[in-house]
């Protein structure tokens, strides 16, 4: 089933790939072959092990906000001033979000150049 998905996967990217670039498409085979190989799982493995942990750090820290303003008096007392915790977590998952992205998108740079090397052998014919 994750090979299904995996080609699935491959194959869209392709075909996105193709509508902007007017590519020719690869076969079935060649799809088949490509999802495979063992840079395409290697690839696909260190994706997903930097999405996932990544997903679950961010929605632990954005939900642990509303559990404990709601179900607990922890954010209730003052930071600075007048100022509560609840508004110095806030800002904290602002800054979060901002950092989350920009390391982001600097991973999936490295995944853009790995991808582009597997489509790059694909068209050499190294995966026939």
């Amino acid at each position: 089933m994750e090979q299904n998905l995996d080609r699935q996967l491959l194959k869209e990217e392709q075909e996105n790939k193709q509508a902007a670039t007017g590519q020719t498409s690869f076969t079935e085979q060649e799809y088949v072959n490509i999802s495979e190989s063992s840079e395409f799982k290697t690839l696909s493995k260190r994706k997903l092990g930097f999405i996932v942990p990544m997903s679950i750090l961010f929605f632990v820290i954005y939900f642990t906000l509303p559990l404990l303003s709601s179900f607990t008096g922890v954010l209730d007392g003052k930071a600075i001033g007048e100022v509560t915790w609840i508004w110095i977590y806030s800002l904290a998952i602002f800054i979060m979000v901002w950092t989350f992205t920009i390391i982001y998108v600097k991973k999936a740079a490295s995944f853009d150049k790995d991808a582009e090397a597997i489509n790059d052998k694909a068209k050499a014919g190294g995966y026939k």
